[in-house]
């Protein structure tokens, strides 16, 4: 994980802005020709970086409430499953139609394949713009356990000696619990499309080459370096502003 986190990209933005304030205070001298380092385009190039930094903030935020909207639904689906399964056990059912519930019951408790990352870790990591490949783990490992609950409710519901009387390990409750489970990982699904979309406009807007805000600001300090001088107090004013590449 980079220390730069997603700060660096908002400070890049900032620096900008103050980039902008300090060239126009250069007057007619500031006359660049090539048309990406006028004042002009370097206030639209610092609205933009401020525009798509605040779009991953608002996609950030969207993603962790549906991420957090599907932990809370299925964080109690092993111990439904458990309960359920004891239920069948004792329910008059065969030997047969228990042997195959405990069967399905353990598909549904898989392990997954490897350890995932923190919610913190993997904020910051795709808020960086880098490649998560767990997060592709954490979405299988959702798509096998619906699957899985899913032929274990349908089972379960075939079964005409399971009736508990306990509301939350019914067919019904349990179909429901399926359905509330699909429509929150789907929402999760939606959401980190749009959050991932989001970061790679916001490293289009901040780095992609010659006109992404950093090359911009880049190639105006240099520009300024050789109207003034390096050692001119034009220069000497925005010499120590920093830009730099972090996707």
């Amino acid at each position: 994980m980079k220390a730069t986190s997603i700060t660096g990209h908002k400070q890049n933005v900032a620096n900008l802005n103050v980039l902008s304030s300090r060239v126009s205070s250069f007057g007619t001298a500031y006359n660049p020709s090539n048309a990406t380092l006028t004042l002009a385009n370097l206030n639209l190039v610092g609205r933009n970086g401020q525009g798509a930094n605040d779009q991953v903030d608002m996609a950030q935020v969207t993603y962790l409430n549906a991420r957090t909207a599907r932990m809370n639904v299925g964080d109690d689906l092993d111990q439904l499953t458990t309960r359920s399964l004891n239920a069948v056990k004792v329910s008059g059912a065969s030997a047969a139609t228990i042997e195959q519930a405990k069967s399905l019951a353990r598909e549904v408790h898989g392990k997954r394949a490897s350890k995932l990352l923190s919610e913190q870790e993997l904020v910051a990591a795709k808020a960086d713009g880098n490649e998560v490949n767990q997060v592709g783990k954490h979405n299988s490992s959702y798509n096998a356990k619906i699957d899985n609950f899913s032929k274990y409710v349908l089972y379960l519901s075939a079964i005409p000696e399971y009736r508990p009387n306990e509301p939350d390990i019914t067919p019904v409750a349990l179909n429901t619990k399926l359905s509330d489970l699909k429509t929150k990982h789907t929402e999760h699904l939606d959401a980190e499309t749009a959050y991932s979309s989001a970061i790679a406009n916001r490293n289009t807007v901040l780095y992609a080459d010659q006109v992404g805000l950093v090359d911009v600001a880049q190639n105006v300090k240099t520009y300024v370096k050789s109207v003034f001088g390096a050692t001119s107090p034009e220069y000497k004013q925005i010499s120590d502003l920093a830009f730099a590449r972090l996707n």
